[in-house]
This record gives C-alpha cells, structure tokens and sequence, in this order.
C-alpha cells in the first residue's frame, strides 16, 4: 500500500513539475530600452516592467539601460527590442530621415512599426552649474565644458538649438562638448570634469539632488526675449514642446537660485514593437494604469505629470490596438501631436 502511495505521489509532483517547467517556457520575455537610473524615462520604465511582471503573470519586461534612445527607437522597428522611450520630435526626425536618422532609407515605413502606449512629459532641460564656477548665465558657456547630452541625440541636437537661440555659441567652436552617455556624464559633473551639465529630467531630479547634497548649484534660465531668433523658432516648431519652471529651493538649501528659472520641456511616451499581440498590449497597460498608484510612491512629481489623461495627450504617430482598446473602454479622448498619414504636427 505504502508502495502505491509512494508511486501516486511521485507521479503528481513530476506532474507538478512538468506544468511548472512548461509555464516557464511558455512565458514571454520581453526587452525595454531605457534612460539610465535617475532620470524620469527610467523611473516611468521601471515603474511599467513592475507592474507588467507583477500583474501579468505569463510576460517579463527586462530593462536594458545601454544606448542612446535613437537607436532603441531604430531597434524596435527592426524587431531587436520590444519597448523604448519614443518622442513625436524622434517620430519626425526618423520620418523626414534627418538629425540622428539621416541614414535611415525607409524612414516613413518605420514610423508605423513603432506605434505608442502612453505619452508623459519627460521633464525640463536643466542647465546645471556649480555656484562657485562663475557662470550666472548661459552666455557664461563661452569657453567652457559643456555636456549637451548623448552623441547623435534628439535632446542633444535641441539643446544646441537652444544655447544657439540665447547666446549665438556653437559647440565645438565657442565652447567644447563634452561626449558621453547620460549616465557617464551625470558621474562625470559631480566630479567636477567639466562646467555645465544638461539632463532632462522631472524636477526634483534624484540625480540632481545627489550632486547639491554637497555641492552649491546654480539652475541657469532661459531669456525669453531671444524666443524670435531661428534657432528658438525651429526648436520650438517641433511637435510636443512645453515651456516650464524650476522652482528656487527645488534642490534644497544648496541651489542658489532666488528666482525660478524659466526653462523647457518635451513629452516623450512609450513604444512598442508592433507586432506585439493586441491582447497582450491591452493587458500590459491596464496592470500599468489600474496600478498607477505605486508608480506615483516612486516619485513626487509622478502624481501629477503621470496619469491616464495626460497618457493620452500627446500621442505621436499611431496608438497601439491593445492600448487604444483600454483608453476606449476608460472613455478617455485620444490626442494625438503628430501623426505623418494625417498630416499632424508635420
């Protein structure tokens, strides 16, 4: 008897096992394109793979942290990555195939194998500089090291447009850009490397706040009587701009600052590989937006800046079906910023 129950039991736990071993390989993998820690991109991210993973059970999100957000865009419309941070201003650059998509031959087919989730703002360009450097104002860059972000970057090549449009500088030439990835850089400025640093980042910034722990900082504003010279004009003509403040104090007793400093933004928003199943999409971004509250205890500025409406409201190109299904079941109204086939913001 003894025996036949020991051969019952063996039976049911190798069972067990088999179906254990077969969920497992069953389960879907999947690979997000991120910003490094510390900046929003990363932290809306992070927030999203949670969620996925912990209410999803037959899908992961791993995060990948390595490269500039152009080429995850390039590898999710080639099938090599499944998720990225997208912007209606990388949409337009890839679709006209210009700035860090100059070689890209097929620049409008791509556009629609990158279809959006939600958007979100990305946060304010942050023109950083230790107080005691000397530089009060964004003419001071004359001469000095400068990290305008990532080589072949969207945000890179705007915030040249933007120092050319308040000081006529050019990089290079009036002052030397410091190259590296944001990560680097953000080590790089807390070891006094170079003069200026520019993350673009929700305000307050845990890597921005890391530095003025120990250090005295100085937020560098935006003059807005140079907003009719080109340079502006053609930053500002890019779909999904916003102009914002960073308050005096944001950063604690260490940020110099008396007045807020007057700066911009963008909204970027989550992509996805195209070809990722409808029902799987649908589920994804419904774990993400029914949970949304242990998103908004990862960060304060998350409350207001990442919530179901505003993930609707700057939508660059097409939604994708799974995500267009939840918004349509919430009775949320889609707005979408630029859209090529409609004519949108081109």
């Amino acid at each position: 008897m003894s025996r036949v129950r020991f051969t019952l039991a063996a039976t049911v736990v190798a069972a067990a096992a088999l179906a254990a071993g077969t969920a497992q390989a069953e389960k879907q993998f999947y690979k997000l394109g991120s910003f490094p820690p510390g900046t929003s991109p990363y932290i809306v991210n992070t927030a999203f793979a949670t969620a996925v993973n912990k209410y999803v059970p037959d899908v992961e999100i791993q995060i990948s942290a390595t490269g500039p957000a152009t080429l995850h865009q390039l590898l999710v419309t080639e099938g090599k990555m499944d998720f990225a941070m997208g912007a209606a201003t990388g949409s337009q650059l890839m679709y006209r195939q210009q700035g860090p998509f100059k070689k890209v031959t097929d620049g409008p087919a791509r556009i629609s194998k990158m279809p959006m989730l939600f958007s979100y703002p990305i946060g304010a360009y942050h023109f950083v500089a230790y107080a005691n450097s000397g530089i009060v104002k964004l003419s001071d860059l004359k001469g000095k090291k400068v990290f305008l972000g990532p080589p072949g970057g969207v945000a890179t090549r705007n915030v040249i447009l933007i120092v050319e449009a308040m000081t006529g500088l050019q990089p290079d030439k009036d002052f030397t850009q410091v190259k590296m990835g944001w990560g680097a850089a953000a080590q790089a400025f807390q070891d006094r490397k170079f003069d200026v640093w520019v993350p673009v980042t929700n305000a307050p910034s845990p890597q921005v706040q890391q530095i003025a722990l120990s250090n005295k900082i100085r937020i560098l504003g935006l003059d807005e009587s140079k907003f009719d010279r080109p340079a502006w004009k053609k930053y500002w003509s890019q779909p999904g701009r916003s102009m914002v403040t960073i308050e005096p104090g944001v950063y604690g007793e260490n940020q110099v600052n008396t007045e807020p400093a007057m700066t911009t933004g963008a909204f970027v928003g989550m992509i996805a590989r195209h070809d990722i199943p409808e029902e799987t999409i649908y589920r994804m971004v419904k774990a993400f937006w029914d949970h949304i509250d242990e998103t908004h205890a990862m960060a304060k500025w998350a409350i207001k800046s990442i919530t179901p409406e505003i993930g609707v409201s700057a939508i660059a190109g097409k939604l994708h079906p799974g995500a267009a299904k939840y918004y349509a079941e919430k009775g949320l109204k889609v707005t979408t910023i630029y859209d090529p086939d409609s004519g949108i913001g081109n």
